[in-house]
This record gives structure tokens, sequence and C-alpha cells, in this order.
């Protein structure tokens, strides 16, 4: 008999911080697409998409000066996107027990 190595509620969580995850590695892909160097422009409005789909990448803003494409570029957007996975998770876990708890 196989042994499950993680629970129901566990494969939740964890999709859920995989999109955390995944919303913060399609925004680092459209910066790159968009880079000042690009033909294409940046939209306004696509950036504020993002920004609320990953609140910590206002993080970002502190290490405005590391160049785009370096290796600290992407070891802080790893960072970011961990982080915004922990969130989905956290979010995940939080309304996960406020909609199974009778009120």
């Amino acid at each position: 008999m196989p042994t499950k190595i993680m629970s129901d509620s566990g494969r939740r969580y964890f999709s859920s911080a995989m999109l955390g995850f995944a919303v913060t590695a399609a925004f680092v892909s459209y910066q790159l697409l968009t880079d000042v160097q690009s033909p294409l422009s940046r939209n306004p409005g696509m950036m504020m998409l993002f920004l609320v789909l990953c609140p910590p990448s206002l993080l970002s803003i502190v290490f405005r000066s590391v160049e785009v494409g370096s290796n600290a570029f992407y070891f802080i957007w790893i960072i970011i996107g961990v982080l915004n996975g922990a969130l989905y998770a956290s979010l995940r876990a939080l309304l996960g027990n406020r909609l199974r708890r009778p009120d």
C-alpha cells in the first residue's frame, strides 16, 4: 500500500504557494520583455495588476540600483517569489478555515 506524501489540505496550500510564485515569475518575465532596451513599452495597467497580485514586489523599490538581468536581480526576485508564495498559502489557510468554520 503506497503511503501518502502530502495530505489534501497540504496539497492545496502547496498549490496556492506555487500559484503565488508563478505570478511573480510572470511579473519578472513581463519586466524583462518590456525592459528599457525592448521595443515593447510597459502598460501601466498591467504593472498595477501585477502589483495587486504580488504585493511583496514593492520590496524591489528598495533595490532599484540592481541591474536588470544580473544575479542580484534574480536573487531578489526569487526572495520576492517565495514571499508571494507564502502570502498565497497563508491566504488559502485563512480563507479555508474561515469558510469551513460554522458561525
